[in-house]
C-alpha cells in the first residue's frame, strides 16, 4: 500500500475521531445543563447561577480568558414572578387518572398565589355558547370568589371559529369575576413571568378536565424584585488583529421549575446553543484567530432579552469602540440542522449571507441555507439597534419540543452529521469573515 494511502487512511480516521469526540462533547454539555441539579436555569434554587459558574469553569478550562478586570460576570437585575413550592390541581372524582403538572396542565407564568379547597368547573364550550339556552344558564352562574363553600370557575373550551359564538363568549368573561380561569390549548407553552397578576389562568390540554369537575387548587407563587444574575463573557485574543472582534454568542437560561415536580430543561432552547459556543471555543482556544472572539453566554433571553440588553448597553466596558466588531454570530436552537440553517438577519446583511450560502455550497455541510429578515426574538437583536451587523441562527429540522416539558437532553440526541455540518459551517464563516 502507498505511503500517500496511509497518510489518507490515517487521515480519515483521526478526523472521525475529532468530529466524534466534537459531537459528543457538545451532547455532554447539554446532558449537564439539563440536568436536575441545575434546576432548568432559572430563578428558583439559583439554577441560573449554578449555569453561569459552570459555564465559567468551561472557559477557565479552554484557556478563554475572563473580559472583564474582575472576572468573566457581568452581572444585572430583573423582577421576575418564580414558583418555587406546590403547583397542584387535583379531581375528587374516583377513577380518573391523577393530573400532571407540566403535562396536562401549566400555570401562566404572572400567576400568583392561590388555594382554592373545592370548585365546580363550568364550560364555556362550542356546546354551550352554540345553545341560547345553556348560554343563558352559563351567563347567569354565580362567580363569586367570596364563598366559603364551593365555588364556580370558568372553564373556557371553545374551538370554533365563529363570530356568535366569540361574541357570547366575550359578554360571559365581561361578567366573570373569578381569579382563576382554566383555558384549553392544544400545546402547553411556557415561559418566564415579569410581573404577577390577581388573576390566574390555567391552561390545559383538551380533555383533561371537563364541565362539573370538582378540583382543588394550590399554587406557591413567589414575585422576587430585582433578582440578581450573571452574564458570562470571555475572550480568545486576536492574533494578528486584536483590535477587531467576532462575538459568539448564546443564552444559557431556561425557564426554571414550576412548583417542585416540574422542570422546564431547555435542552434545545438553549443547551444546544450554549454547547455550540463552548465547542467553537474549543476550536479557537486551539487554533488562534486573527481577531479577538469574544464569546457570551447571556442570562434572562427569557424574560424578554434582558441579558443583552444590560450587555449591550454596558458594551463599551468590553469593547471602547463598538464600530470594532466586525460580526455577532448569536446560536439559539441549535439541536437539529437536518433541514438546514436559518439567518435571521440575513436578508440585511445580503453580502455575508451571500458569502455563508456560498461556504455551505461548496462544502456541502449542510442541505440548505436560508435567511429571515430582523427580529427582536434573541440575543441578536440589540447589537442590531446600535448598528452592529449579526446574524441569530437556529437550525431547522424534526425536532419540535419547545418551552415545554420534553424539551429534555434525553429527547434531543445530536445528529452527527447535522451537528458536525452546522459546526464547520459557523466556524468557516467566522474565519471567512476575520479574513483567513
Amino acid at each position: 500500500m502507498k505511503i500517500q494511502t496511509l497518510f489518507a487512511l490515517w487521515l480519515t480516521c483521526f478526523t472521525t475521531t475529532i468530529y466524534g469526540q466534537r459531537v459528543d462533547y457538545a451532547q455532554d454539555i447539554i446532558d449537564t445543563l439539563c440536568s436536575d441539579y441545575y434546576d432548568g436555569r432559572g430563578y428558583v434554587n439559583m439554577g441560573d447561577i449554578k449555569a453561569a459558574t459552570f459555564i465559567s469553569n468551561e472557559f477557565k478550562a479552554l484557556h478563554v480568558q475572563p473580559a472583564y478586570k474582575t472576572g468573566y460576570f457581568h452581572s444585572f437585575g430583573l423582577d421576575v414572578n418564580t414558583f418555587p413550592g406546590v403547583v397542584n390541581i387535583s379531581r375528587s372524582e374516583a377513577g380518573r387518572r391523577p393530573v400532571q403538572a407540566g403535562h396536562d396542565f401549566i400555570v401562566a407564568s404572572n400567576c400568583s398565589s392561590k388555594s382554592v379547597e373545592s370548585a365546580t368547573l363550568m364550560a364555556a364550550s362550542n356546546e354551550v355558547l352554540g345553545s341560547r339556552k345553556t348560554f343563558k344558564k352559563l351567563k347567569k352562574t354565580d362567580w363569586s370568589t367570596t364563598n366559603t363553600g364551593n365555588r364556580n370557575i370558568l372553564l373556557i373550551d371553545t374551538l370554533r371559529d365563529d363570530k356568535t359564538i366569540q361574541k357570547r363568549l366575550d359578554k360571559v368573561l365581561k361578567r366573570y369575576s373569578g381569579d382563576i380561569k382554566f383555558q384549553t390549548q392544544e400545546k402547553l407553552t411556557w415561559s418566564v413571568g415579569r410581573t404577577q397578576t390577581e388573576q390566574c389562568v390555567v391552561h390545559t390540554k383538551p380533555g383533561v378536565f371537563q364541565s362539573g369537575d370538582q378540583v382543588a387548587i394550590d399554587i406557591e407563587a413567589k414575585f422576587v424584585e430585582n433578582y440578581r444574575t450573571w452574564n458570562v463573557v470571555g475572550l480568545i485574543a486576536g492574533s494578528e488583529r486584536s483590535d477587531s472582534f467576532i462575538f459568539v454568542t448564546g443564552h444559557y437560561d431556561h425557564l426554571g421549575r414550576m412548583g417542585q415536580q416540574v422542570i422546564m430543561p431547555g435542552a434545545n432552547d438553549n443547551a444546544s446553543g450554549i454547547a455550540m459556543m463552548l465547542d467553537l471555543a474549543n476550536y479557537y482556544a486551539q487554533n488562534r484567530p486573527r481577531y479577538t472572539v469574544v464569546f457570551v453566554a447571556f442570562a434572562g433571553e427569557e424574560a424578554g432579552l434582558v441579558g443583552s440588553y444590560h450587555f449591550v448597553k454596558q458594551l463599551k466596558k468590553v469593547i471602547p469602540d463598538p464600530t470594532r466588531i466586525r460580526f455577532v454570530l448569536n446560536m439559539d436552537l441549535m439541536g437539529s440542522g437536518q433541514d438546514g440553517i436559518m439567518a435571521v438577519n440575513g436578508a440585511v446583511h445580503t453580502k455575508e449571507y451571500e458569502l455563508l450560502s456560498k461556504i455551505n455550497e461548496e462544502n456541502g455541510y449542510l442541505p440548505v441555507t436560508k435567511k429571515r429578515g430582523n427580529s427582536s426574538n434573541s440575543d441578536h437583536y440589540f447589537f442590531t439597534q446600535i448598528g452592529v451587523p449579526a446574524f441569530f441562527f437556529y437550525l431547522m429540522g424534526p425536532y419540535t419540543h419547545y418551552h415545554d416539558v420534553e424539551d429534555t437532553s434525553e429527547n434531543l440526541r445530536l445528529e452527527k452529521k447535522a451537528y458536525d455540518g452546522a459546526f464547520n459551517l459557523l466556524r468557516t464563516f467566522a474565519d471567512a469573515l476575520m479574513g483567513g
